[in-house]
């Protein structure tokens, strides 16, 4: 199998659970990362208040280029009076919640000698005049990176974003493109809204080489990184937040000695998925049962060359000598047409899937539904024959 080349030191597991980790470079972001640094640090020399937002998806990656830009800022010579980040995520936090995170950052910072238990105590008017005056005693303008904004009333969100204004803030936000009706109307009070696109298959691999490299301490096929990618293109959407997440429910396994097939790895990546986008067992069944003799001839070879080998993917001629066994084993006669039927049958009903990944003149294939529950459909559908 190949193995996946470098992408840099390691680092460990942090590289996979720390939701705040910055990897020492992010891949395929240059331009989106150089543009945020150049706006931000503009606005900073110049002393002018900015209300920057960033638009994707839950994964896309906005919080890991908010937190390098802001790092990047913060050890600039000229920049030394910006000597903390205030980051505050604002999922699952009402107004009060999120003003009491606010008043901790800075008081950890500006050692305010603020009585907590008076501040837990207060409403919600005096928790915002005292913010206010917190910010007031603050020698030089703040830098403040609200994440998932889009949990916040916007309205009450929007008065963050005058305050800021007035003092002279520079405010980053971010926030999920899935956005509810009401909170459209905050879109309008951004000086600069940026919204990430989705990766390519190639760059999605690469990210997650990248993050194998920096958290594993063994080398990893690439055709597994490969795999994980196809599915995440097959079932999710494109980001590397969902390939982190199968990254770590696989962490134990793949930093053992076993053999990952005989330890359930495909069921393990296929449960990281809305299970109402897979292919049901029942429904397989059902659907097969009506098929010929040949079919579950051929399902069942290939279960068994996905068990017995040590394989994500099976080439468009390992399909074709798949199918000649399976006539030659019943004395049917060989037709290519059947054959690419068949693999098209396959693919309908959620068995087989094309890799997104080119090849030159050989297309491969990866199997959708792990090869154990494939294989126990087959043999389910045999006591039929």
């Amino acid at each position: 199998m190949a193995k996946a080349k470098s992408y840099g030191n390691y680092i460990g597991p942090r590289a996979i659970f720390d939701q705040n980790f910055i990897p020492p470079q992010i891949l395929h972001r240059q331009k989106e990362e150089h543009s945020l640094f150049s706006v931000m640090n503009d606005a900073i020399t110049d002393d002018f208040g900015i209300n920057i937002l960033y638009q994707g998806i839950d994964g896309i990656g906005k919080k890991v280029i908010v937190n390098k830009v802001f790092n990047d800022l913060l050890n600039q010579d000229h920049l030394t009076s910006y000597n903390y980040k205030i980051k505050v995520d604002c999922k699952e936090k009402k107004l009060e919640d999120l003003i009491i995170s606010l008043l901790g950052e800075m008081n950890i910072v500006y050692n305010f000698k603020l009585d907590f238990q008076q501040v837990l105590n207060s409403n919600l008017t005096d928790l915002w005049n005292l913010f206010k005056l917190a910010c007031q005693k603050v020698n030089y303008n703040l830098l403040i990176a609200f994440y998932n904004v889009e949990h916040l009333n916007p309205e009450i969100f929007k008065k963050f974003l005058h305050f800021g204004k007035e003092k002279n803030m520079v405010l980053i936000s971010t926030i999920n493109k899935v956005l509810k009706p009401a909170a459209y109307d905050l879109l309008g009070c951004f000086d600069l809204k940026i919204n990430l696109n989705y990766f390519s298959y190639n760059q999605l691999c690469e990210i997650l080489h990248q993050r194998i490299a920096l958290a594993y301490t063994v080398n990893l096929e690439t055709d597994l990184v490969e795999f994980i990618t196809d599915l995440i293109f097959e079932h999710y959407v494109p980001v590397p937040g969902k390939g982190v997440d199968i990254l770590r429910e696989l962490y134990l396994l793949l930093n053992s000695k076993k053999d990952h097939k005989e330890d359930g790895l495909y069921e393990i990546i296929q449960n990281q998925f809305d299970p109402l986008q897979m292919s049901d067992e029942y429904s397989l069944l059902t659907y097969i049962s009506e098929e010929n003799f040949l079919t579950i001839i051929f399902l069942d070879n290939l279960s068994n060359f996905f068990l017995k080998n040590t394989r994500y993917y099976i080439s468009s001629q390992e399909l074709k000598e798949l199918y000649q066994i399976s006539c030659e084993s019943l004395d049917y006669d060989i037709s290519l047409e059947e054959l690419e039927s068949l693999i098209n049958m396959f693919q309908n009903i959620g068995i087989l899937s094309t890799s997104k990944k080119n090849l030159f003149n050989n297309s491969r294939y990866f199997i959708i539904i792990p090869p154990k529950q494939l294989k126990a459909i087959v043999d389910a559908l045999f006591t039929k024959f």
